[in-house]
C-alpha cells in the first residue's frame, strides 16, 4: 500500500487560488452581494409569521372543543 506523508502534500499550491478570487467569483461562490442577507431575513420573518399564525389556529381551535365537550 502506498501512504502519503503529509510532508509531501504542498501547502503553497493552493494559496495563489484562493488570493486570485476577484469580487465577481466571491459573489458567484457566496451567492450574490449584500442584497441576499435582507432576503434571508424577510424570509426567517415570514417562516416565523408562519409559525406563529400555525399556533394561533391550533389555539383557537383547542379552545372550541372545549366549548363543545361542555354542551
Amino acid at each position: 500500500m502506498v501512504k502519503i506523508q503529509i510532508t509531501d502534500l504542498d501547502h503553497l499550491a493552493k494559496q495563489p487560488f484562493i488570493i486570485d478570487i476577484n469580487e465577481l467569483e466571491n459573489m458567484h461562490i457566496l451567492g450574490g452581494a449584500n442584497q441576499n442577507f435582507s432576503a434571508l431575513f424577510n424570509f426567517a420573518i415570514k417562516s416565523m409569521e408562519f409559525v406563529l399564525i400555525a399556533y394561533a389556529i391550533d389555539a383557537i381551535s383547542r379552545l372550541v372543543t372545549s366549548f363543545s365537550e361542555r354542551y
